[in-house]
C-alpha cells in the first residue's frame, strides 16, 4: 500500500481528481453525484457510513463505538412511496394524441346547409387522421405507456429525463429510448442557453484490452456543426481518457437537428437541476427513519427492560438466565444484606407525543409532493361525484396540470422530430411505415397531447355532460368525441353514421328489404 504521507501534491491531485472527473467540470460532476445519491435514496440506502460518507442500507451499518447494544437501523422508504404515487398521478391515465385539422374551406361555407368539403379539405382531414394513427403506431411499438411512467419517476427523481431518437436500420422502424439525466451532458449555444447545439451520453463499462479487462467509459455525442448533425460512439480508458475503440465513426446524420428530447422540472426560470422538492423529501423522510428508529429500541427497552441485582456476589449477574420461567438463585455477600433482583419498568408515556409528531411529518412530505393524504386506489365505494373528487384531490391535480404543461411540449418536440428523423430516411433500403403517409405530412408537424386524470372513472358524467352540451348546440360531435379521448375521431364518427343509417334503412317502412316484414305483419 501506497505511503500517502510522501505523496507530493501532484500525486493526491491525481488520487482524488480523476480524468474523467476533470473532464466532467465541476457543476455537472456535482449534479450526477447529486441524482445518483438520489437514485439511491430511492431505492433504499438511506442510512450514511460514517467510514465512507456513502449512502448504505440500514443492513450494512456496524455498530458505533460506546454502545452495549445494536441500535435499530430502519428504512421508511415513504420517499420512494411518494415518487411512485405522483409518476402514476402524471402518467398513469389512459392519455390520447389529437393533430389538429387546419381549415382549409371558408368557415362560413362550412355552416351552411348541404356543405361538402373540399377536394384539399379533404385532404388535410386524410392528412391529419394518417399523421394521427402513425403517432399511436409509434407508442404501441415503444410502449410508451409503460415508458412514461417509468420515465415519470427518473424525471421527479433527477429533475430531468432525456429521450433519444434512434432508426433501427435492420428493421426500420423507429425507438425512442429514455435515458437517466446522470449520463446526459447538454451543450448549449454561448449566445442562447436554452439552444441546444450538442449532447454527450456518457456511461462507465467493462472493456478488455490486450486481454485484460478495464475500466473504460463509452461516450455518444451528437453536435450541430454548420446547420447538420453529427454522431459518434466510441470508447475511452478511465485513467488517462484516451480513445480504445470506435464503435461508430464522426459522421454526419443527415439531419439538422439533434435527435435528443429533453424533458426538465423546473420549478423556477433560475433553479439548476437538483433543487426541486425532491431534497425536502428526503429531509423529512430523514426524520421519519429516526422515529421510527427511536421508537423501535424504546419499545425494546420497555419490552425487555433493564434487570437490576443488589448485595448479590460478585458474578451473580452473568449467572441468571433471561427466559421464560427461568429461576434466579442468589446468595449475599456480607452477613445482614439480603439480596435482591428487579426490573426497571417504563411507562410507554411517550405514545401520543411519537404519533403527532409522525403524522405531522407525513402530512409535511404530503404538503411538500401534493398528494393528498389518500390515494385513488382507497376511494373503492360509492357517493362521491366528479365534483367532490375534484375538490379532495385540488393539489396534486394542478402540481399534474403544471407538470403536463413540460411534458405536452417535450412530447410535441418528440413527435415533430421522429416525423422529420423519418422523412430523412425514405430513401433506407428497409422502411417500417408507409413512406407515402410520412411524405404527405409534409413540414406541418402540429400535434398536441390530451392528458387525462388517473381518478376512479367518471365517464358516466362526462358522457352525460357532453350529450347534454352537443343537445344545447355547444358542442360538436367530433368535440365530443375528442374530449372523451377517442383515438381516431374520424373513424369513429363513420362508423357512428354508418349504424345510424343502416337502423333507419331498417325502421325505414318503405325499404326494399323491409317490404315481405311488413306486408307478413
Amino acid at each position: 500500500m501506497a505511503d500517502y504521507n510522501i505523496l507530493t501534491p501532484q500525486d493526491m491531485d491525481d488520487l482524488l481528481f480523476s480524468p474523467f472527473q476533470q473532464a466532467l467540470g465541476k457543476q455537472t460532476f456535482e449534479r450526477m453525484q447529486t441524482q445518483l445519491s438520489n437514485y439511491s435514496y430511492y431505492e433504499g440506502k438511506q442510512h450514511v457510513d460514517p467510514r465512507t460518507g456513502q449512502l448504505v442500507k440500514a443492513s450494512e451499518l456496524e455498530r458505533p463505538a460506546g454502545l452495549d447494544y445494536d441500535p435499530t437501523r430502519y428504512a421508511t422508504n415513504y420517499f420512494k412511496a411518494i415518487v411512485d404515487r405522483k409518476a402514476r398521478w402524471q402518467m398513469g391515465g389512459k392519455h390520447g394524441i389529437s393533430v389538429p385539422r387546419r381549415q382549409v374551406d371558408d368557415i362560413m361555407a362550412t355552416l351552411a346547409e348541404g356543405y361538402e368539403p373540399s377536394t384539399a379539405q379533404q385532404a388535410e382531414n386524410i392528412r391529419a387522421e394518417q399523421f394521427e394513427r402513425l403517432l399511436y403506431r409509434l407508442w404501441d411499438e415503444n410502449k410508451m405507456r409503460a415508458r412514461l411512467i417509468q420515465a415519470a419517476r427518473d424525471r421527479l427523481i433527477a429533475d430531468r429525463v432525456v429521450c433519444k431518437i434512434v432508426f433501427n436500420q435492420a428493421t426500420g422502424k423507429i425507438r425512442w429510448i429514455f435515458r437517466p439525466d446522470y449520463e446526459f451532458i447538454p451543450v448549449f449555444s454561448d449566445d442562447d442557453f436554452a439552444d441546444l447545439i450538442g449532447a454527450h451520453f456518457v456511461k462507465q463499462r467493462k472493456w478488455t484490452v490486450s486481454g485484460e479487462e478495464i475500466d473504460a467509459i463509452q461516450k455518444q455525442t451528437y453536435r450541430l456543426e454548420g446547420g447538420e448533425c453529427y454522431f459518434e460512439d466510441a470508447i475511452y480508458r478511465e485513467s488517462d481518457l484516451n480513445r480504445i475503440a470506435t464503435i461508430t465513426e464522426r459522421a454526419s446524420m443527415g439531419l439538422d437537428f439533434l435527435p435528443v428530447v429533453m424533458f426538465p422540472v423546473n420549478e423556477l426560470l433560475a433553479e439548476s437541476i437538483g433543487e426541486s422538492e425532491i431534497s425536502d423529501l428526503r429531509e423529512q423522510n430523514d426524520v421519519l427513519n429516526q422515529m421510527n428508529e427511536d421508537a423501535i429500541d424504546s419499545l425494546k427497552f420497555e419490552m425487555f427492560s433493564m434487570t437490576v441485582i443488589t448485595d448479590a456476589t460478585e458474578g451473580a449477574a452473568s449467572k441468571v438466565q433471561i427466559a421464560p420461567g427461568a429461576v434466579a438463585e442468589l446468595r449475599g455477600h456480607s452477613d445482614g444484606k439480603s439480596p435482591d433482583m428487579k426490573k426497571v419498568e417504563g411507562g410507554f408515556r411517550w405514545k401520543e407525543a411519537f404519533k403527532d409528531q409522525y403524522m405531522r411529518v407525513k402530512g409535511a412530505m404530503h404538503e411538500i409532493s401534493g398528494l393528498p393524504q389518500i390515494v385513488p386506489q382507497e376511494l373503492n365505494f360509492g357517493g362521491l361525484n366528479g365534483e367532490a373528487l375534484q375538490v379532495l384531490f385540488h393539489d396534486i391535480i394542478t402540481d399534474t396540470e403544471e407538470h403536463w404543461l413540460s411534458w405536452q411540449y417535450a412530447l410535441s418536440e418528440l413527435h415533430e422530430k421522429t416525423i422529420r428523423y423519418l422523412q430523412a430516411r425514405l430513401d433506407a433500403q428497409v422502411f417500417a411505415y408507409d413512406k407515402q403517409v410520412v411524405r404527405n405530412i409534409g413540414d406541418n408537424y402540429d400535434n398536441e397531447m390530451r392528458f387525462v386524470l388517473p381518478l376512479p372513472d367518471n365517464r358516466k358524467e362526462l358522457v352525460e355532460l357532453l350529450g347534454e352540451e352537443m343537445a344545447n348546440g355547444l358542442e360538436s360531435q367530433k368535440g365530443a368525441l375528442e374530449r372523451l379521448g377517442v383515438e381516431n375521431v374520424q373513424a369513429k364518427k363513420q362508423e357512428i353514421e354508418g349504424e345510424r343509417s343502416r337502423q333507419r334503412a331498417n325502421l325505414d317502412p318503405y325499404n326494399a328489404g323491409n317490404v315481405g316484414e311488413t306486408d307478413e305483419v
